[in-house]
């Protein structure tokens, strides 16, 4: 699979008053109707419990530009209090859930269903609400390295 290039996103929630994130590259396209997607959380993530709990969360798609945003949490061990702590991040407008400032694009979303997928559960979501940001390349992942759509 580290020969397919993907597109990074971030999924988050906010649970509590505390605000989770997590670098994804399993975001997929679902359904047109009802509009649907799906993203894999791995069961020990800090996201996990959270995202479940919650039943809304949000999606970013970074530009090539936030590599290091990506990085910052795709980072293991990460705090688990308020893990957007000097992040660019706004509440979204219908879940409340973080969406990242500079994204190329967000969603929110409303868990549709869950499955098990061995160490990971598949989280589908019904998407409530999305945006379009800039039209700037896009940050890819190939063989355990970012790219960019631009390469």
């Amino acid at each position: 699979m580290s020969r397919y290039a993907t597109g990074v996103s971030v999924v988050a929630t906010a649970h509590e008053g505390v605000r989770y994130g997590m670098t994804v590259n399993s975001l997929t396209s679902v359904s047109l109707e009802p509009t649907l997607m799906l993203f894999c959380c791995e069961r020990d993530a800090s996201l996990h419990g959270p995202v479940l709990e919650a039943g809304t969360w949000g999606v970013s798609v970074l530009p090539a530009t936030q590599q290091d945003v990506a990085a910052w949490f795709a980072t293991r061990g990460r705090p688990g209090v308020d893990q957007f702590n000097g992040q660019h991040a706004h509440p979204g407008a219908v879940t409340g859930a973080p969406l990242l400032e500079g994204a190329l694009a967000w969603f929110e979303c409303r868990t549709w269903a869950t499955y098990d997928g061995g160490d990971h559960t598949i989280v589908v979501g019904e998407v409530l609400d999305l945006g379009c940001g800039d039209d700037a390349p896009g940050l890819l992942y190939l063989r355990g390295s970012y790219g960019t759509t631009a390469d």
